[in-house]
């Protein structure tokens, strides 16, 4: 709609949609992925963070916790508290590399 009002302009893609490789686990709970949200703003005016976590089949939220401060304890806890109800194991990826977390991304 915004391209048949004149608002937006498309540019083409690089590459075509068909050359990007696609993945995601065949079952449920096999991978999940997670990241930190920033910006929440609660009534008092401190800034709030978001830990997140989706499994990359389902795409069911895993873990939404508010933190106070995103330290490396509060998010071993919420993804504690994930792995109690859901269970599952985790694997580490490059940080500031949004391609290898993208499904977690697109929930943001």
């Amino acid at each position: 709609m915004l391209v048949r009002h004149g608002l937006v302009q498309v540019n083409p893609r690089g590459r075509r949609r068909e050359d990007y490789t696609r993945w995601q686990r065949s079952e449920s709970m096999q991978l999940w992925q997670m990241d930190i949200l920033g910006g929440i703003m609660p009534a008092d005016g401190t800034e709030c963070k978001v830990v997140t976590g989706i499994d990359d089949h389902s795409r069911c939220c895993v873990a939404a916790t508010v933190v106070a401060c995103p330290t490396g304890r509060a998010v071993c806890l919420a993804l504690a508290e994930a792995l109690s109800r859901y269970g599952n194991t985790h694997r580490l990826t490059r940080p500031h590399l949004p391609t290898t977390t993208c499904k977690v991304e697109r929930f943001h």
